[in-house]
């Protein structure tokens, strides 16, 4: 039975990852959230799947470590051949819209911080259950945002998100030569814009005005085509940084 473990599902494209995964009754997924019983998401899909079989629901805080910790040792029993898909979901947008001028340190030092160092212990300290796996995947959600080739075209949209995601895209590139050696890939995806999240909905107006083609997604669809590519993701795709729509994206 394949086992995924992703962040950030109380809502949106995390909720929506677990929704999809669980359309495969092979699959065993792993929901974490701050609070997974105050996410009526999480347990709309409690009543659909009962959870010890191929649910589980686990309180997860990736902005502290203790609860990283925490969860690893909850679940290494219940993980006897190892994790073996990480999805690394968990985010946020402090300054959407706001100039570099207007930006406040704060804000942008919390948003950098959280957006680098919580999927970076996320992954070291799950590294011994990926270990244990056959399959040893992990996938970092990240933005097209982060991409400092594309970035010239996208000014003043998400000034600090966009730094922030390029330090993580950094982050996982950079791992992710040492972690091929030991069998795992590591990547990173652009989920698209899906205008109907919180996220997503910041930017509608800046989408309308700039570039009013943009597709806009559906948290199904998006989600939909995230997990194909997980799926699909071979040892040789170590290092990508993965459009939802299958292509590559220039780091």
């Amino acid at each position: 039975m394949p086992s995924y473990l992703i962040t950030g599902t109380s809502r949106g494209l995390g909720l929506g990852f677990a929704a999809e995964l669980l359309k495969d009754p092979k699959n065993l997924v792993i929901a974490t959230a701050r609070n997974t019983a105050g996410s009526s998401g999480l347990q709309n899909l409690k009543t659909q799947y009962p959870q010890n079989d191929r649910l589980i629901l686990l309180d997860l805080d990736v902005s502290k470590v203790e609860s990283i910790r925490a969860a690893v040792k909850a679940l290494e029993p219940l993980l006897p051949n190892g994790l073996d898909n990480l999805v690394s979901n968990a985010g946020v947008s402090y300054s959407s819209m706001k100039t570099f001028e207007e930006i406040d340190i704060e804000e942008f030092t919390s948003e950098v911080v959280f957006t680098v160092t919580a999927p970076f212990n996320l992954l070291r300290e799950f590294l011994p259950l990926v270990r244990k796996s056959e399959t040893k995947k992990a996938l970092f959600v990240t933005s097209i945002l982060g991409s400092i080739q594309i970035a010239p075209n996208l000014p003043n949209l998400m000034n600090a998100y966009s730094v922030a995601r390029a330090a993580l895209n950094m982050l996982v590139r950079k791992w992710s030569v040492i972690l091929k050696d030991e069998g795992i890939t590591a990547a990173v995806i652009h989920p698209g814009w899906i205008g109907e999240t919180d996220m997503g909905d910041e930017i509608s107006e800046w989408v309308a005005k700039y570039n009013p083609t943009l597709e806009n997604l559906s948290t199904e669809k998006a989600a939909a085509d995230c997990m194909k590519i997980l799926n699909n993701m071979t040892k040789e795709d170590w290092g990508a940084y993965f459009h939802q729509d299958g292509s590559r994206l220039p780091f």
